[in-house]
């Protein structure tokens, strides 16, 4: 999937108006975006909002991001996410339980409902009435509406990564070799 893409602008490419953005965040993502520096400026406050406002606990948090990432077999969101995760306490366990999903005896109850719940919204576009049932009997409300937005905002973030083809920051974790592609389990219904 890597190749030539959308390169990441240099320090000299920088409008003057992104200087401080790209100062805060230098990392690939935020210079490639910057090609689009509208973009970047209004992204940025919402997705710092979904990910560090969010009411789902960081462990919450950071198993539904990292299992976006397999899923969509994201490199840069498994690696840079990995190691918030690894720096937020996560172990090796923690990582192989990712790649086999929900059924992993490793994860609690709830944490086994949220991988279900990011699989079930990426293969079927909806949370199934047993996910959310299981979710419901961990999380209250306002989690379940941010894990749902912040599922949502990094399967987009996957995407824009993919496709705009982001160079990898050096020193990530790689992406393990067995993750899928996630693709619908029912193909989009045109007219009736």
């Amino acid at each position: 999937m890597r190749g030539p893409g959308l390169p990441p602008l240099a320090d000299e490419e920088i409008p003057e108006s992104l200087a401080k953005v790209i100062e805060a965040w230098p990392y690939n993502l935020h210079r490639t975006l910057a090609h689009s520096p509208g973009t970047l400026l209004k992204w940025l406050p919402y997705g710092e909002h979904i990910l560090k406002e969010n009411a789902l606990p960081f462990r919450e948090r950071e198993i539904a991001i990292l299992r976006v990432g397999w899923n969509c077999r994201c490199a840069y969101e498994w690696g840079m996410h990995s190691l918030v995760a690894r720096r937020g306490g996560f172990g090796d366990a923690d990582f192989e339980a990712l790649c086999v999903g929900a059924d992993s005896p490793h994860w609690t109850n709830g944490e086994a409902a949220v991988v279900a719940a990011v699989d079930d919204m990426m293969r079927d576009w909806t949370i199934s009435q047993d996910v959310w049932a299981r979710l419901a009997a961990h999380y209250a409300p306002e989690q379940l509406v941010d894990l749902v937005w912040l599922s949502g905002n990094f399967m987009t973030i996957a995407l824009q990564l993919n496709a705009l083809r982001v160079p990898l920051e050096e020193g990530l974790p790689p992406l393990p070799d067995d993750a899928p592609l996630y693709t619908r389990a029912t193909p989009f219904v045109t007219g009736s």
